[in-house]
């Protein structure tokens, strides 16, 4: 889900949830109506196609801007866009990206990397030692203090993680409430590191009475943090010699800045950020002492989270690929080694329709548990093959099975692989039969039709609910060959003859004239492989 969070300097803010069509401007049907008159009535369009959002000029009076620059036709929204109409600005943002609210709504935002700084003020290392000393060796009430302060937070972050936290989102709000708890800053945010090595604002939290403003975090001071994964303080961020020329702390007024790296056994996973506005010398050395102890602590609990969240992500995954892909793929995939393809690709591959002769007639015969009962086993015989020699399960349809080889795995031989999967379910299929005889039962006769070619392959449905599939004249032809197929027939088209003959023997079929192809088309049956021995 993706939002628009818009601001005007004569009117209130406000949040509007993006649909998959949205119009803005000033008049009253728009969806977004936008309350400026330097704004068009209809000025601009977003639309959502396949969770990707893109923004269209209306050829507006005064033109529509993305991040300063007068966009033309049709412009892709990335997170973190600014759209200006007139004097309105609308900031675009990915739900899952964006910083969650702890009490404001503001947006964390970077300021670009400052100039660099040599001064060091203070630094506490990631792997600042968490030991206590005993009683007999504390001298004073300070190193007493120190060491309850020390305690009290690990013992509090402790209890607020627990230990069956593993839903990072939550975890993250934990940990900031509990520093917000003992630490007590005017704003602090958590950044973890994402896929592509960039830190994200995750969570986002402000004290009560702080006023409303976008929170600027120094690219200065995180990426001194993430470089030496060490804590940094300032004191007095603004007369600090390392941050005198940065803009984003002095725009913002930050008289104290203090941040730790979140880190485990050297794997940097993000920072934490803190400020207090206003007041010099907010923060002291023992509160940096203490925040990276707690930053350390919560970074083994986080990272082992996110390797729970990733495995249950590869199980979800595994599941979901085993109903369309081979074991062996589908493992290949989980792994990386292989890729599939999720948009709509065209491809060469080969498509196999397979069915049940006269199944009205076989169902009318049965009642419903019956019924049920033979049609998985019957699916369960042909899937177990289809998966053996790496197709992929499309769908079935009634008693109809469509599998695919070639897509959305690229394989060079997937017209032979299909070949045989095929006539490897006839001859498993007469087996059944055999036994199903036995036992009194009627038998099931299969017509199946086989055609290679170019296909369009991707996901196809609404955003709710899509399922991967092959279209094109190569599938349809493939779908006509099974309607024309006799019981027991494997019936392939003309292009794919000469390849076949190499591995079965073919037996010539009349041309037949397929719905929309002006001309006949050569059929072949596929009797078996020349090497098998029939099946009796």
């Amino acid at each position: 889900m993706a939002k628009l969070l818009i601001s005007h300097p004569t009117m209130p803010y406000q949040e509007f949830v993006l649909g998959t069509f949205n119009t803005l401007g000033r008049h009253p049907q728009q969806d977004i109506q936008i309350h400026d008159r330097v704004v068009s009535k209809e000025h601009a369009l977003i639309t959502r196609s396949e969770d990707e959002y893109w923004l269209q000029d209306n050829n507006s009076r005064n033109g529509t801007f993305v991040n300063d620059q007068q966009i033309k036709g049709t412009t892709k929204l990335k997170h973190q866009d600014v759209i200006r109409l007139g004097d309105t600005q609308l900031r675009f943002v990915v739900e899952e990206q964006a910083p969650r609210a702890g009490v404001a709504r503001d947006t964390v935002m970077f300021q670009a990397p400052e100039q660099s700084f040599t001064a060091i003020r203070s630094r506490v290392s990631s792997t600042i030692d968490q030991s206590f000393r005993a009683a007999t060796e504390i001298k004073d009430g300070e190193a007493l203090r120190e060491d309850y302060e020390a305690l009290r937070a690990v013992f509090e972050l402790h209890d607020a993680i627990g230990s069956d936290t593993l839903d990072v989102d939550t975890m993250l709000e934990r940990i900031l409430k509990t520093i917000f708890s003992i630490i007590k800053p005017s704003r602090g945010v958590i950044l973890l590191l994402d896929d592509a090595g960039e830190l994200k604002p995750m969570i986002y939290r402000q004290q009560e009475g702080e006023a409303q403003g976008p929170f600027k975090v120094s690219s200065t001071i995180v990426q001194e943090v993430r470089e030496r994964l060490t804590g940094v303080l300032s004191d007095d961020a603004m007369a600090d010699s390392r941050f005198e020329a940065s803009q984003s702390i002095v725009m913002s007024q930050v008289r104290s800045v203090m941040c730790a790296p979140l880190a485990y056994n050297g794997e940097f996973l993000g920072v934490v950020y803190l400020d207090a506005s206003f007041t010099v010398t907010s923060f002291s050395e023992k509160n940096l002492k203490i925040m990276t102890m707690m930053a350390s602590q919560a970074s083994a609990k986080l990272l082992n989270a996110r390797l729970m969240r990733k495995a249950e992500a590869e199980a979800i995954a595994r599941g979901n690929l085993s109903r369309l892909l081979s074991p062996n793929l589908v493992e290949e995939v989980v792994k990386g080694n292989l890729k599939v393809n999720q948009g709509g690709t065209l491809v060469e591959a080969t498509v196999v329709f397979i069915d049940i002769r006269g199944f009205t007639r076989v169902s009318e015969q049965m009642g419903p548990q019956e019924l049920i009962s033979t049609l998985n086993s019957y699916f369960e015989i042909m899937v177990d093959i289809i998966f053996q020699h790496d197709g992929t399960l499309d769908k079935f349809i009634g008693d109809e099975i469509m599998a695919v080889w070639g897509a959305p795995i690229a394989q060079h031989d997937h017209a032979l692989r299909a070949l045989r999967a095929t006539t490897e379910i006839r001859d498993a299929i007469a087996r059944y039969n055999r036994f199903r005889v036995a036992n009194s039962e009627r038998p099931l006769e299969i017509g199946c039709g086989v055609n290679s070619g170019a296909m369009v392959a991707g996901y196809l449905g609404s955003t709710k609910t899509l399922s991967y599939t092959v279209l094109g004249d190569a599938v349809n032809v493939a779908a006509r060959l099974c309607s024309f197929a006799q019981p027991g027939e494997v019936l392939i088209s003309d292009p794919l003859s000469a390849l076949a003959a190499q591995e079965f023997e073919l037996d010539v079929r009349e041309p037949t004239q397929f719905k929309g192809k002006s001309a006949p088309l050569g059929v072949f049956q596929v009797k078996g492989r020349r090497d098998a021995t029939p099946v009796p």
